[in-house]
């Protein structure tokens, strides 16, 4: 019994030992490519620049990382490119900015459902929503919102999951506001707000350090109301430390109505939001990869949770600790985007319509 015991101990820890030198031995003397969907600069192209210089060091066989920006269509252009032109070969590494709506939409310009690709991982952002002091019969706190009256939202396009985030938040509590998109970055939002000629808005924890905090609410223009949490499969929120103080949205608008939300409005919410604060960008390369590739490739991503240097540089950039999805959890939250109830589709598609 023993020696079998010892038999097979030997075999699991050989078995081991060759997935690892086959790992090491894909990866030898060969050059990834690190594809983002978005421009050079942006937050996007910053963020998966950050990841891939640290990822590299964890990818057994040590191969040369580059970068190579494919801009276009809101992320589309490249997600086609990787589905259509790309080699299985685990040579081409997406980080992309995940277009969640298109895929929620069923856009037809999308070729690709994001179940087709074999994942990595994910990251994400929670998103904060801000409203000026002076907007409509003027707010200092959350609960003036009820008698606030109406104001404008300024928006970047309908289909944006923060401009369906940020609609259905101030649908929910019954809120009047003017929805005004076409601003195209935060940047534009901030300018807006500071011209008073938009109110609320939301936005990443980058653009609040960055842009908003310094601009709106440490000079007491502006004063944050809520941010979009994650809610776990028990339907309680996952509390994020960077924003200890400010309320989630669930627990404003329990304090509004005296119960917590619920119903297809809310569904919507939290399947857009669960998803962005979790993969709002997330790495995959082509089906048909060989497994090794994986394997490694999904073990240098888990290995980013560790990593002093990138949790460090990180945290300077977003001051918190990152948000890192592993790949089962980012493929179970895709299919639950890709198998989405009839129901849930048309409430969303009628609210990205409207006017």
């Amino acid at each position: 019994m023993l020696r079998q015991m010892c038999m097979a101990i030997a075999a699991v820890a050989s078995l081991l030992s060759f997935t690892a030198t086959a790992e090491a031995q894909y990866y030898e003397d060969k050059q990834i490519t690190v594809l983002v969907n978005y421009g050079a600069g942006g937050t996007t192209d910053i963020l998966a620049r950050m990841i891939a210089k640290h990822m590299g060091k964890h990818i057994a066989g040590n191969p040369n990382i580059i970068v190579k920006n494919m801009p276009g269509a809101g992320g589309i252009t490249a997600t086609n490119h990787m589905g259509n032109s790309v080699d299985a070969d685990g040579l081409t590494v997406a980080i992309f900015a995940l277009p969640v709506m298109q895929q929620v939409l069923s856009d037809e310009a999308l070729s690709f459902k994001l179940s087709d690709f074999v994942w990595l991982g994910g990251t994400g952002l929670p998103t904060t929503c801000i409203i000026r002091k002076d907007a409509g019969a003027g707010i200092s706190k959350v609960d003036d919102l009820q008698t606030v009256g109406s104001f404008n939202l300024a928006g970047y396009r309908n289909t944006s999951s923060t401009d369906v985030r940020m609609r259905l938040g101030l649908d929910l509590l019954g809120v009047e506001y003017n929805y005004v998109p076409g601003y195209v970055s935060a940047s534009k939002v901030n300018a807006a707000m500071l011209q008073d000629e938009a109110q609320f808005s939301c936005g990443s924890i980058l653009a609040i350090r960055n842009l908003f905090g310094p601009n709106l609410i440490e000079p007491g223009l502006a004063i944050p109301l809520w941010y979009y949490a994650v809610v776990d499969s028990d339907g309680n929120d996952v509390k994020d430390d960077r924003l200890a103080g400010i309320p989630t949205f669930s627990e404003v608008f329990e304090k509004f109505n005296g119960e917590p939300p619920s119903g297809i409005p809310y569904d919507a919410l939290t399947l857009i939001n669960n998803s962005v604060v979790t993969m709002l960008w997330g790495s995959f390369v082509p089906k048909g990869t060989p497994d090794e590739a994986v394997a490694s490739l999904r073990m240098a991503w888990d290995s980013l949770s560790s990593d002093p240097e990138f949790i460090a540089e990180y945290e300077a950039m977003t001051s918190g600790a990152p948000i890192l999805t592993n790949a089962s959890k980012v493929q179970e939250n895709i299919q639950k985007l890709v198998n989405l109830s009839p129901e849930l589709v048309t409430f969303v598609s009628d609210l990205v319509s409207a006017e």
